[in-house]
């Protein structure tokens, strides 16, 4: 078994991280969160993340290029990559966006969208919206942890495991 953690930054955005956002004329990756209400601010995000998502890409293509050693597939069919960006300007652990790659021949399902999330329909949470009503508003529905599907990857990949940060739930779909 193959199993490697990267992660590119801290949710708080100190240390080297920040700086990646160098690599496409910013000067700190932190604040383009946070700045996406002044001129140009979501344009100046996009960019980045963008950056950021084509790197990805990059990753996923040069695995699906190396053949996998005994015939079976190419390299992402064995293996799991997962993306996950940060939690907004709010900082909340709510409304996530994640990606789940690769892993065909693990049983992962793919080429679908899945929501399972609905941010407070009173007063949806969005990067740079004028209130914090959307953060710290009542939720009226019941949302599915996160780590339902972060056990769900762990049966795929062979781990037993009954439970997970308190989830002891799977995703059929996944």
């Amino acid at each position: 078994t193959r199993v490697a953690t990267y992660q590119l930054g801290r949710e708080n955005g100190v240390g080297i991280s920040d700086y990646l956002a160098r690599a496409v004329g910013f000067k700190a990756t932190h604040y383009l969160s946070h700045e996406t209400k002044k001129p140009d601010g979501y344009k100046n995000f996009g960019i980045y993340c963008r950056f950021i998502n084509d790197e990805l890409g990059r990753f996923a293509s040069r695995l699906k290029a190396t053949p996998e050693p005994g015939g079976e597939g190419n390299m992402l069919d064995h293996t799991a990559l997962f993306f996950g960006s940060a939690s907004s300007a709010f900082h909340l652990s709510r409304n996530y966006p994640l990606l789940l790659i690769g892993g065909r021949k693990l049983g992962f399902k793919h080429g679908q969208y899945l929501k399972y999330g609905q941010g407070n329909q009173k007063h949806q949470s969005t990067a740079g919206i004028d209130t914090d009503a959307g953060w710290r508003g009542e939720m009226n529905f019941s949302e599915v942890p996160t780590a339902n599907l972060y056990l769900t990857m762990l049966h795929k990949l062979g781990v037993e495991a009954k439970s997970f940060a308190g989830s002891t739930e799977t995703l059929a779909e996944v």
